[in-house]
């Protein structure tokens, strides 16, 4: 049974925010979302009075996928994340095309866990931190 995709479910504060993140910052596309009443919805940009209370939304980005669930949501499903960090002992893994203009561009914007570097296995790298702590790595070969 080969495996057809992966794709984290990261618990989050709000949603919005980390949309902002993900869509805004890295360019992935909004592919959905759920309200506190189990409606979906495909639309990010509605006005303010009109958005929707998401619990969970998807980001994808060619074959990239991440999903984030709020807090209470993930907590209802699973209790062991009630009280839980987020942030995890991980860090997400991003090939890019063009890493020194992404850097240029979202070097003022997100905090630098650790700044450009050129890994032993031929990997030019840049740290960063999303919102609710995850660690996101983007890289391209050097």
């Amino acid at each position: 049974m080969p495996i057809q995709s992966l794709a984290p479910n990261l618990m989050v504060e709000d949603i919005s925010r980390s949309a902002d993140f993900w869509c805004g910052l890295l360019g992935f596309t909004f592919a959905g979302g759920v309200d506190t009443e189990h409606d979906f919805h495909k639309e990010r940009h509605v006005p303010e009075d009109d958005r929707p209370d998401l619990i969970w939304a998807q980001f994808v980005s060619n074959k990239a996928e991440v999903m984030v669930q709020r807090r209470d949501s993930l907590a209802s499903e699973l209790p062991l994340f009630a009280d839980m960090p987020t942030g995890a002992s991980a860090s997400l893994y991003l090939g890019v095309d063009d890493l020194d203009a992404l850097h240029a561009r979202l070097k003022d914007a997100v905090p630098t866990v650790r700044d450009l570097q050129t890994a032993f296995y031929g990997m030019r790298e840049w740290y960063i931190r999303d919102p609710d702590g995850y660690v996101v790595c983007l890289a391209q070969p050097a």
